[in-house]
């Protein structure tokens, strides 16, 4: 009986681990099933939200890991690697959607581009020359847009080719105004204003312009004065003669008055996006590379960049100053808090260490202490320091008033009317 009982429990415990089996089994079938499912795709779902913007040094090793881990995988030879990064895109090839599973927050075709991009040898053939660019509108007019055939013959990516071209205004390259003038510079800016405050990615509002602008005959009649603020109207008002000005002087001093600066800075400090293809698309007359080059004019002018770039240097020697370490190597650079990463700022000690001359001081804190004076300095002058353009804007009035002979015509006749009186 016993025995019986005891081969009776033997076989309910096979059958129950036998059930547990199974189960186990279906579970691992729905979770390569799962895995098999959520295997990338060129074509994904639209509605997700993908990461933009310019890839992150971590990304980019995540990236080329996955790429070497893919060729080591499938014995691939360093030819073959390098013809599969070469090679035209190709969206049946599933090559680019395994390697892009390294990152699931970023589009298939953003990995694949900044693999084409830099590991093609064909792309290291520099800044694009007058003479180069000339050459490539004449291929466009021989070849149509056979972008690979160009590529080819210029020794560039095919890629290149075509982002060159669409960034000379495509086949408006002959309609882009080369002589920019400030009626042109503030339909830009306002474009790029728009741009900015319709994009819902920006949780806030980015107002460039200070106030609405228009432009008037004879502001107030007073022929020194060029443009001025109608509180009434709440209107910026400049004189219309203005509208084809190219004077840097007369327009720095328009936008000085008219841009908001603040804003300027926080564009740049939260980094926000700006499409300038989307930008050039909507005003014909500039280029993206003439878009790209204004806006950047435009903060080099206002000095956003520079003073920006001081207020970060700043705060990171202000840090390890107040930490009174003997040595850099007990610093901790994630204390930093000035929108760099610690990487950037371990890089950008060194380069302020060059850059005043201090390595033949042995002394760490003699060294920073030199560095964060000097910084302060530079901030206290940016803050206190009036515009240096101010007495060659007035030249530029005189000069402007001089040359114009119906204003020095409509001058003579009040002067003569106020004898005859």
């Amino acid at each position: 009986m016993e025995k019986k009982e005891k081969s009776k429990s033997k076989h309910k415990k096979k059958e129950k681990n036998k059930k547990i089996e199974e189960k186990l089994k279906t579970i691992e079938k729905k979770k390569n099933k799962k895995e098999i499912i959520e295997k990338r795709k060129w074509k994904e779902n639209e509605k997700k939200q993908y990461k933009k913007g310019k890839l992150t040094p971590e990304e980019e090793k995540i990236i080329i890991n996955s790429l070497c881990e893919y060729a080591f995988e499938n014995n691939l030879s360093k030819n073959e690697l390098l013809n599969l990064i070469i090679e035209k895109q190709n969206k049946n090839n599933k090559i680019w959607p395994k390697i892009g599973e390294c990152l699931p927050n970023r589009k298939i075709q953003s990995i694949h581009n900044f693999c084409h991009r830099k590991f093609n040898p064909y792309n290291y053939k520099g800044k694009w020359s007058l003479k180069d660019e000339k050459i490539l509108l004449n291929l466009v007019k021989e070849y149509g847009k056979k972008w690979e055939k160009i590529g080819k013959e210029l020794e560039r990516t095919a890629t290149n080719c075509k982002d060159k071209y669409k960034n000379l205004g495509e086949n408006h390259h002959n309609e882009i105004i080369k002589e920019i003038n400030l009626s042109l510079i503030l339909k830009f800016l306002k474009q790029v204003e728009n741009y900015i405050n319709d994009d819902k990615s920006n949780e806030k509002e980015y107002p460039i312009f200070n106030y609405v602008y228009k432009f008037n005959d004879n502001v107030d009649n007073n022929y020194n004065v060029l443009f001025i603020f109608n509180e009434k109207k709440n209107k910026f008002l400049i004189d219309s003669s203005l509208k084809e000005e190219q004077s840097k002087i007369i327009i720095k001093n328009v936008l000085k008055r008219l841009i908001n600066k603040e804003t300027l800075f926080q564009i740049i400090k939260n980094n926000v996006e700006i499409s300038w293809s989307i930008i050039s698309s909507k005003i014909l007359f500039f280029s993206v590379d003439d878009c790209r080059n204004e806006w950047n004019k435009l903060l080099k002018n206002f000095e956003i960049l520079e003073i920006e770039e001081n207020k970060r240097d700043y705060k990171l020697i202000k840090k390890i100053y107040d930490s009174s370490l003997i040595d850099i190597e007990y610093f901790d650079f994630n204390l930093v808090n000035n929108h760099r990463k610690p990487e950037e700022n371990k890089s950008k000690l060194e380069d302020l260490i060059r850059k005043y001359d201090l390595y033949g001081i042995n002394d760490f804190q003699t060294n920073i202490k030199g560095i964060y004076e000097q910084l302060k300095i530079k901030l206290n002058k940016n803050k206190n320091s009036k515009d240096e353009n101010d007495k060659e804007y007035d030249e530029e009035i005189k000069k402007r008033n001089s040359n114009n002979i119906i204003k020095i015509y409509s001058e003579f006749l009040l002067k003569k009317r106020g004898r005859d009186e």
